[in-house]
């Protein structure tokens, strides 16, 4: 077992080794695209420590994400009409699960289809959504709602510019009050 491990670890070593060694002492063709490293061994690979410049247009797979005015109006449509849906507790469970599931990241959507609509506290939103996110991540927010039984915020997430917002909770913003 111990032979497998240090095998394992001296391969894992010579690859990193090898990937260092790569390109050494030369330039990228004026107008060539970045290599982006998927993991895979042979290809090359640059961090912020190796001598490269490295400039806006080098994404390395993470997509190129912004925040906008149509990014604001599009969560704010689908924050409003996702806690339209949620805050009915008079319509059949399958009905209620139906018509939200859409709007659900799918780990939500599997706790979700366990939620009792007639347990659902609210029965009217008074005002929202205000939306709040961190700095400089246009990828993740959070949208508060007044209802008739509180305020309740909801967390949406997307994976890319042109994703859905898909809803990833919802819940009391102060559950113990």
């Amino acid at each position: 077992m111990r032979k497998h491990i240090a095998l394992a670890a001296a391969l894992a070593a010579a690859l990193s080794l090898s990937a260092c060694a790569g390109n050494v002492g030369t330039e990228p063709a004026a107008g060539s695209t970045p290599t982006v490293n998927s993991g895979q061994a042979g290809q090359e690979s640059h961090h912020a420590e190796d001598g490269h410049e490295h400039g806006g247009d080098e994404h390395y797979g993470v997509p190129e994400v912004t925040w906008d005015p149509a990014a604001e109006k599009a969560v704010k449509d689908t924050a409003a009409k996702v806690m339209g849906l949620f805050a009915r507790p008079d319509v059949s469970e399958t009905t209620w699960f139906a018509e939200l599931a859409p709007h659900l990241a799918p780990e939500y959507a599997d706790d979700a289809k366990y939620i009792d609509p007639a347990r659902v506290p609210i029965r009217k939103v008074t005002d929202g959504p205000a939306i709040s996110r961190d700095a400089g991540n246009p990828l993740t927010i959070t949208a508060t709602f007044s209802t008739d039984a509180g305020r309740w915020q909801m967390l949406l997430h997307r994976s890319g510019q042109q994703q859905p917002w898909l809803v990833t909770a919802i819940s009391p913003q102060d559950p113990t009050s």
